[in-house]
């Protein structure tokens, strides 16, 4: 029995009728891209359209997230004689709250502190050797006590959304209600991220193909959908038409 991506290549290209010329046939992905806000239920709509050149048919769809990291520098107040290993939780705790309500980037609902320690906070790449020399006990300027710590965007396994299909040309939906995510392409971590459609979708030249996206939870960051399939070259009436146009002699 063929494996199952032996089963699903696109079919052979046809021959032109008047030619004899075979059609080309060319793997080809439409690909959508959404900025999530991190505000669940928020709707997002995108819409590719399929050019002229040829009809578009897609075989299967996957999808993989960005996260927004945008590294906010703080530390504790410049102080003489100061280690690594002599930064209180207290003092970090203060610098972080701190940090957060200062920072015009973070948007949330939820306190400063929380923010900051829900989120991630790490040495600063910039200062993170000299922190740690001789185990932490090295004193640290006044440079780069201020900036010796960065809160960092959450790294989410799992970043679960809705998400709905249309052919805005024919008014065709492809699901009777949004589809979540894990349930039909899989965790945003690899684990099976896409899938095969029951049945190959064909969108004519000129197709505009919509996604709705709807957001479930505070994740920030790109979120990429791709449709995979392919396109036949040489299709009657596109810019690719391969059909001998020139009239005949007769005999």
């Amino acid at each position: 029995m063929n494996p199952a991506w032996q089963r699903r290549r696109p079919p052979q290209a046809p021959m032109s009728p008047a030619a004899g010329i075979p059609n080309r046939s060319i793997p080809f992905d439409q690909t959508f891209r959404i900025q999530l806000l991190g505000e669940p239920q928020r709707v997002h709509r995108s819409t590719v359209s399929v050019s002229v050149e040829a009809a578009f048919t897609a075989v299967s769809i996957g999808y993989g997230v960005v996260p927004e990291v945008t590294p906010i520098d703080f530390g504790p107040p410049a102080a003489p004689r100061k280690t690594f290993l002599s930064i209180t939780i207290g003092e970090l705790a203060a610098a972080a709250e701190n940090a957060v309500l200062n920072s015009p980037s973070t948007s949330t609902d939820m306190p400063a502190l929380e923010t900051a320690f829900r989120n991630g906070i790490r040495l600063n790449p910039t200062f993170a050797q000299r922190a740690l020399l001789n185990n932490g006990a090295a004193e640290l300027d006044n440079t780069s006590l201020p900036q010796l710590f960065q809160l960092v965007s959450s790294q989410r396994r799992n970043v679960p959304f809705l998400y709905a299909l249309f052919d805005e040309g024919s008014g065709r939906e492809f699901q009777n209600e949004p589809l979540l995510n894990i349930a039909g392409l899989g965790s945003s971590d690899g684990k099976r991220p896409f899938r095969y459609f029951a049945m190959p979708m064909t969108f004519p030249p000129r197709t505009t193909i919509r996604l709705d996206i709807t957001e479930l939870s505070d994740f920030r960051g790109e979120l990429h959908v791709s449709l995979h399939g392919y396109k036949i070259l040489g299709g009657e009436g596109t810019p690719t038409d391969t059909t001998d146009r020139r009239p005949r002699r007769r005999r």
